[in-house]
């Protein structure tokens, strides 16, 4: 499908019947099994600078009102002997979505990743029965219930501008690509927009985790439609490309730190600037409003964005020759120039 005259991708997906009703109900809800890890993480002596919001913030000065006294607990205590200081910080909700409702470890995930996330010969199943534990003693079910009802309104509210449009199919309608099973989470105390993509005998569940601290102040300035909908399109769409950029390289085990912030720089160009154009075409920003986003995203770890852009036109206007955002990725790293050896 060519984009041209600014028409709404919603209303041509829903007239040509791609897009059934039931499909277009994606929901953002919260997860017990994330908001305790992340509050164990939280009251524990672990450095969560960056990855959960500080004491300013009304629900973290709560967490540590309410679960204070548990700092000696294994589950707090133990955080720093089981996890390492230098981690992707998409390991630990990744760790957590592999949970069973219960808190036990689910046999059927693929934890390779998260396993290289933790200390060397750190007991994750040790950990997770003190995870339980806390849960337990806490009387966590009760907070999480808690967190629920206080967060109804704001989580209908977020919900009411999903519904809008078919957010997930837009994307993929862009890419080219299915999307695996997606799940949106609200996350009270982290302060990233995370992906993360688990995986095991039963497929593949892609979550886009949403900063409840920074939707609210995308609230506050007026921009929580364009910040919702941006953070879903973008943390969906690093599970496509990824892989392309990463697959540059024959073993990504032996990149170095030069390769990693190339590699980490083309992603978020990449798809800053697909997330500018869905925007555009979906009529959430005006073209007034291009040039301010294209400088916020170089500010901010996506040094080639306009660079991206500029093609992606040739790419919505060409889809014959670039049926799929893969077909056109070799162009955008020309453009970029070529990946460090």
């Amino acid at each position: 499908m060519i984009f041209v005259d600014r028409i709404r991708v919603t209303h041509i997906l829903l007239r040509q019947g791609k897009v059934k009703k039931m499909e277009m109900r994606m929901r953002i809800r919260l997860d017990q099994r994330l908001e305790l890890l992340l509050t164990a993480m939280f009251i524990s002596d672990y450095d969560t600078k960056g990855f959960c919001v500080d004491l300013e913030d009304e629900y973290a000065r709560e967490a540590l009102e309410k679960f204070g006294s548990f700092v000696a607990h294994p589950a707090v205590a133990n955080i720093s002997r089981v996890w390492d200081t230098e981690i992707d910080c998409s390991s630990p909700p990744h760790y957590a979505l592999t949970l069973t409702e219960d808190i036990k470890l689910d046999p059927t995930f693929n934890l390779d990743q998260v396993r290289e996330s933790l200390v060397p010969n750190a007991d994750l199943s040790r950990f997770t029965a003190d995870l339980r534990g806390f849960h337990r003693k806490a009387d966590f079910t009760l907070h999480f219930s808690q967190l629920q009802s206080r967060l109804a309104p704001w989580l209908e509210k977020l919900n009411d501008l999903i519904a809008r449009r078919p957010v997930q199919y837009i994307l993929e309608h862009y890419l080219g690509q299915k999307l695996p099973t997606t799940e949106v989470l609200l996350c009270t105390l982290t302060r990233p927009f995370l992906s993360v993509t688990v995986s095991g005998t039963r497929g593949e569940t892609l979550y886009c985790l949403c900063s409840r601290k920074w939707l609210e102040i995308a609230e506050q300035k007026d921009s929580l439609e364009r910040i919702l909908i941006s953070a879903i399109w973008h943390e969906f769409s690093h599970h496509e490309i990824n892989p392309l950029t990463f697959g540059l390289y024959d073993n990504l085990n032996k990149l170095n730190q030069e390769q990693v912030n190339w590699c980490c720089a083309l992603n978020e160009s990449i798809i800053n600037a697909i997330t500018i154009r869905l925007l555009l075409q979906e009529e959430v920003i005006s073209e007034k409003h291009t040039d301010w986003m294209v400088k916020n995203a170089e500010r901010n770890k996506a040094p080639q964005t306009r660079a991206v852009l500029d093609l992606l036109l040739d790419y919505e206007q060409n889809r014959s020759r670039y049926p799929d955002i893969s077909s056109i990725h070799p162009r955008l790293v020309e453009a970029v120039g070529p990946p460090p050896r």
